[in-house]
């Protein structure tokens, strides 16, 4: 009998179709993020991480696995990552820097190739993410993406490796007894991003071994190992579903600003009610949003750190008012101390509301009502916010996106080329090598450098 990690891999092994031109910008949108990686102060641990220790030449060393586990951690620490909403994946982070990782070093990947190891990618984490309920079981602690990142990593990596059917689903066995999801909470110097990276090492060790004649158990899937092992349960109508469209890529939202996905759309309404009064007209903000992530977006530790104030609605509202252009910046300085930011924080309360919670987890709805000072209210309700599958970012909105985060680190030139590379790198050969190459020219985007 065919299990479903065999089914699983047939199905990403199949040819890519006409999805390579939507595959291209997430290329480009997740290149733009490692790009603004480079710059946020979670990087200087990252960079600690490449020094000698005692016993160590290392702790990381310069090997093609461990620079695809400092770029996914690049990437990933930004919070400017696209995101599959309905099973709360980042993909992009884990799979993209896999697969350009990779064929960097391997140096024959045709785009063909690279097409379908990113393709599998997508397909993989977002199908296990919806299989275990991602966006819900954030909220008992496991982060989705955590969790499914070593397959993610394992299926980007096997259409490279030029791993055949049973050895692609050895390599998803072998990346399942990686998965651990449950991080803990938040602390000062937290190794969130860092061990996403490790990761995604563990899926793409996987498929090396699955390479060289490991097997595994490939049934781990069919039965109650997840509930036994990790509490977790599993729906295999997702994880086996026939691809409608171009699969995966089609459901992946972008982010148009830095904040946590659940801010986006809170973060697009009250821009809207800003387009119509002045900040210093509004006397108090009130925002609703489903009951799973009220708590999660309603603190106001904004002093705290640099991930507080990404996910924090009170402080992304306050750069809103007073500095708009701080809201696309990863960098994300403390600036709750200046007296209208900490006064408007203290304006926003945020609320759940069950009635949005039909909407979710298929959208990440927000309904922001502003009281001003005449007691006029100005109500907006947004239920797909900008970069969403409903409202998406068209290709001149990425391109604008990526030029924003890479130029201040690349140049404008290296910037240039790598734009022209990076749409043409899923279905030219040509453009896949100059765009690794033009990778290369950018000491920054690998932290050791």
């Amino acid at each position: 009998m065919t299990t479903n990690l065999e089914k699983l891999a047939e199905t990403i092994l199949a040819p890519v179709g006409d999805a390579s031109g939507k595959l291209a910008l997430h290329v480009l949108d997740t290149l733009g993020a490692w790009h603004a990686g480079t710059r946020v102060e979670e990087m200087g641990l990252l960079k600690a991480m490449t020094a000698a220790s005692p016993g160590f030449a290392a702790i990381t060393p310069d090997t093609p696995l461990d620079r695809l586990a400092q770029r996914v951690a690049t990437v990933r620490a930004t919070e400017i990552d696209d995101i599959h909403m309905e099973s709360c994946t980042t993909v992009g982070s884990v799979i993209v820097p896999v697969a350009l990782t990779l064929a960097g070093v391997l140096g024959t990947a045709s785009a063909k190739t690279f097409a379908q190891s990113v393709a599998a990618g997508y397909e993989v984490m977002v199908r296990l993410g919806l299989a275990v309920s991602g966006a819900t079981i954030l909220y008992r602690g496991i982060w989705p993406t955590y969790f499914s990142g070593p397959i993610g990593a394992a299926a980007t990596a096997a259409p490279l490796l030029g791993l055949n059917p049973a050895q692609t689903a050895n390599a998803l066995a072998i990346a399942l007894a990686s998965t651990c999801g449950a991080l803990g909470g938040p602390s000062e110097a937290s190794p969130r991003f860092l061990v996403l990276g490790q990761a995604a090492r563990a899926g793409v060790f996987a498929a090396l071994a699955a390479a060289k004649g490991y097997q595994a158990d490939r049934t781990l899937l069919d039965g109650e190992w997840l509930q036994k092992t990790h509490g977790i349960a599993l729906d295999t109508t997702p994880l086996l579903a026939v691809k409608a469209g171009d699969g995966a890529i089609d459901a992946i939202s972008y982010k148009p600003f830095c904040a946590a996905k659940q801010n986006t759309a809170a973060i697009d309404g009250f821009r809207q009610i800003l387009a119509k009064v002045k900040a210093e007209d509004i006397a108090s903000v009130k925002v609703k949003v489903p009951p799973s992530y009220a708590g999660m977006i309603g603190h106001k530790h904004a002093a705290k750190g640099r991930i507080e104030r990404v996910s924090s609605t009170a402080y992304q509202f306050a750069l809103c008012a007073y500095h708009p252009d701080m809201v696309e910046d990863v960098v994300r300085p403390n600036l709750s101390q200046e007296a209208p930011i900490a006064a408007f924080m203290a304006k926003v309360e945020v609320a759940a509301d069950p009635d949005l919670a039909a909407y979710f987890p298929k959208t990440y709805p927000a309904r922001v009502e502003a009281t001003l000072h005449n007691g006029e209210k100005i109500t907006q309700l947004v239920t797909d916010a900008t970069g969403d599958p409903a409202r998406p970012l068209d290709a001149k909105d990425v391109i604008a996106k990526f030029h924003r985060l890479a130029t201040p680190v690349a140049g404008k030139d290296i910037a240039a080329r790598m734009e022209k590379a990076a749409l043409g790198a899923t279905t030219n050969d040509a453009s896949l090598k100059d765009l690794i190459a033009a990778i290369a020219t950018v000491p920054s985007l690998d932290v050791r450098s």
